[in-house]
């Protein structure tokens, strides 16, 4: 299992998703996607879209106004 992680701090949407998107792509099943946010709404729309796509994932608030969305590829 491979741990990637990005950092779309400061980018607004869609470009966190789209970025989450085209990561997770390329990645096998099993691996893990671990992306920092400082985006509210970025953080809803990757939510909303591993929902949609059946992909488990948690989101921690690290701090004030930033999360991390670890995302499991199964």
């Amino acid at each position: 299992m491979a741990k990637e992680r990005l950092d779309v701090l400061g980018e607004v949407c869609p470009i966190p998703l789209l970025m989450t998107q085209g990561v997770l792509a390329k990645l096998k099943n099993i691996d893990v996607l671990i992306v920092e946010t400082d985006s509210n709404q970025a953080a809803r729309n990757i939510f909303n879209w591993c929902e949609s796509c059946g992909f488990k994932f948690e989101i921690d608030d690290l701090e004030n106004g930033i999360w991390e969305i670890t995302i499991k590829k199964e």
